[in-house]
């Protein structure tokens, strides 16, 4: 490939542990007869290097928003120890754009974590499973999405402002700007407790604004995480089978025209270029359960 780069054992270590997240997750989609996708860093070591990209440390996956909804549903009652699914119906701390497989019998999690997130949150090792969703295809129709979407996410991220402020945590300083829009929404919803932790309410409508009217377009995109970014929107028609690549010692699925979907995100991806992975760890310890880890910190 034209770099060397030379794997130590503990991140070795990290992804045996994100496999067994992996093998569970399959697990599930295989009942309920859900099908995912390897999403970006994991499609991309899939197709390069049958495997993980040698400097990356996570696992991430896409699902259709129909199949999406399903496993946040369903997830959290497939889990028994040691692993737990977070989603907005399963865990007040989920994230919105994205659920959460852990396991509770390791330690890792990311320094936004640490500082902000409760001892009752999770905090092992995890795999992110992101929704897809189907992308109008008018540009107005995009321009009146977006305008939705954005207006919805100002105010989940004014609301974990509040909150944070609050409890005298530490905050992003531009989401105290979206306190105001988060207020008179919620004085529009009639919603008194502005301050409490679960706002699952604001979280639904955030992803049924992603979803839009939820039939089938040309399209789809991760439009909670960059809402229509045009390199992170695909033609559906290459999502329409799943292929299985080699992945390590298994295999694992990928859009049928995973070669196109890889072009659209990193243009020429068939060239590795070292980087770094998105996630900001602060610990990663794959023999500690993370409460004792916590223990531990103390």
């Amino acid at each position: 490939m034209g770099l060397e780069y030379v794997v130590s054992e503990e991140t070795k270590k990290l992804w045996a542990v994100e496999l067994s997240l992996f093998e569970k997750f399959e697990e599930i989609c295989k009942k309920w007869n859900l099908t995912y996708y390897a999403a970006d860093g994991t499609l991309l070591g899939a197709a390069r290097h049958k495997g993980f990209i040698p400097w990356d440390d996570d696992m991430d996956f896409w699902m259709l928003w129909p199949d999406y909804k399903k496993l946040m549903e369903v997830a959290p009652k497939e889990c028994g120890f040691p692993f737990v699914f977070q989603g907005i119906y399963s865990d007040p701390y989920s994230m919105v754009v994205a659920s959460r497989l852990r396991r509770s019998d390791t330690t890792g999690f990311t320094k936004w974590e640490y500082e902000n997130i409760g001892p009752e949150h999770d905090l092992g090792v995890f795999i992110d499973i992101f929704p897809l969703f189907y992308v109008p295809d008018s540009e107005e129709e995009r321009e009146e999405q977006k305008e939705k979407v954005m207006h919805l996410w100002r105010c989940i991220h004014g609301h974990d402002a509040l909150f944070l402020q609050k409890k005298g945590k530490i905050i992003n300083e531009k989401y105290v700007d979206f306190i105001p829009e988060y207020l008179e929404l919620c004085k529009e919803r009639e919603i008194r407790d502005v301050d409490n932790l679960d706002i699952t309410w604001l979280k639904e409508e955030y992803l049924e604004a992603c979803a839009g009217m939820g039939t089938k377009t040309s399209a789809v995109g991760v439009t909670a995480t960059r809402c229509h970014d045009p390199h992170m929107m695909w033609d559906l028609e290459w999502f329409e089978h799943a292929v299985k690549l080699p992945f390590e010692n298994t295999t694992i699925n990928c859009p049928g025209e995973y070669e196109k979907v890889l072009e659209r995100e990193y243009g020429d991806w068939r060239t590795p270029v070292m980087g770094s992975s998105e996630h900001e760890m602060f610990a990663v310890d794959t023999d500690t359960p993370w409460k004792r880890y916590l223990e531990n910190l103390k």
